[in-house]
């Protein structure tokens, strides 16, 4: 089993998703805790602009760019939390003493301590749709595999609850667009991440959200504030229009950055939003969380939800984990659009 030594230099490629990198929070804490213990340095390899969620945590801490060969130079380990086998190749290549990942495919070569990830025993549970080819990988949260994968290092997880903290640039955008909202900080709003990648298979519709916030209008005295990632303008914009004269106040031109999404998040009375990233950090600042889950196996994302609920509708052709939807006609989306508006709202009420 692989340990860390005094002094060691470890790198750790992080996810490329936001939710993802949220939920490895507890094992990037760990190991940051633990390397400073033994006076080492710890660099985040991966995609600098999610690694903003971040921002105030992690002090010491170096960031670098996946896509930079330089990244890796002068590791002594290497921790890969994705699967892919590039992240494999680019430590090898740079000779990174030890790399610790998932034993997946032809990657495994590369690798210094393959983990082999657990598989599905049995048929499939009644209610999660399709089986795919047997054995399949085991569904389980991320932050549990993230675990795993850690303590072939030595580094085991005290606290597997993701934890984030508005820092003070987010809370400086925070107030500044409160007040463009002619809002004061510590004014309650209710708020609702309707951004969405177009036609992803986890949106759920424009028009269908704005039902739920002209639903939910009449029984908040507060606002309604709406989000989005960039390149989402258009989902918030057409959100917007079909909630009529529902009060929604749209966080657009610029749309939040990830710490504005902390702290926004921080000071809801309750957040909405589909199966994506904007969830797991709103369940990371402690908020109450009404989450709408569509093609994703709920056992990917079922630790801390002590304050989530969960909406979901049950389809034969699902959870299928695609990004787009390969159906037609009244089944195509359905996992999403069978959701019902009013039942998103009472969830959030």
């Amino acid at each position: 089993m692989s340990r860390l030594a005094r002094g060691v230099r470890l790198a750790v490629r992080t996810p490329d998703w936001l939710g993802d990198l949220v939920m490895a929070e507890p094992v990037l804490r760990a190991l940051h805790a633990r390397v400073l213990e033994l006076g080492g340095a710890l660099t985040f390899v991966g995609d600098v602009r999610l690694l903003e969620v971040f921002d105030g945590a992690f002090e010491g801490v170096d960031r670098a760019r996946a896509d930079d060969p330089r990244s890796w130079r002068g590791h002594d380990v290497a921790l890969l939390l994705v699967n892919s086998f590039r992240s494999a190749w680019a430590a090898a290549r740079a000779g990174v003493r030890e790399r610790v990942g998932y034993a997946r495919d032809v990657r495994s070569a590369l690798l210094t301590c393959a983990v082999t990830p657990a598989r599905e025993q049995g048929g499939v549970p009644i209610g999660l749709g399709l089986s795919g080819r047997p054995p399949r990988y085991l569904p389980r949260p991320y932050g549990a595999t993230c675990a795993e994968l850690a303590a072939a290092l030595g580094v085991f997880v005290d606290d597997p609850r993701p934890r984030l903290a508005p820092s003070v640039r987010g809370r400086e955008e925070w107030v500044r667009r409160l007040r463009r909202f002619k809002l004061e900080p510590g004014a309650t709003y209710t708020l609702v991440n309707v951004g969405s990648r177009a036609d992803s298979a986890k949106a759920y519709p424009a028009a269908q959200w704005g039902a739920v916030l002209a639903a939910l209008s009449p029984w908040r005295d507060e606002p309604l504030v709406i989000v989005g990632g960039p390149g989402e303008e258009a989902s918030l914009r057409a959100a917007q229009e079909h909630a009529g004269q529902a009060k929604v106040l749209a966080c657009v031109e610029p749309v939040a950055s990830l710490p504005e999404l902390v702290a926004l998040c921080a000071g809801a009375r309750v957040v909405l939003s589909a199966d994506a990233g904007p969830r797991h950090v709103a369940n990371a600042v402690g908020a109450r969380v009404v989450t709408l889950c569509g093609p994703t196996d709920p056992r990917h994302t079922a630790d801390a939800l002590e304050r989530t609920t969960l909406l979901r509708v049950p389809v034969e052709c699902g959870p299928c984990h695609r990004e787009r939807c390969p159906l037609e006609g009244a089944q195509r989306h359905q996992c999403m659009t069978r959701i019902d508006p009013e039942r998103v709202a009472r969830a959030a009420l």
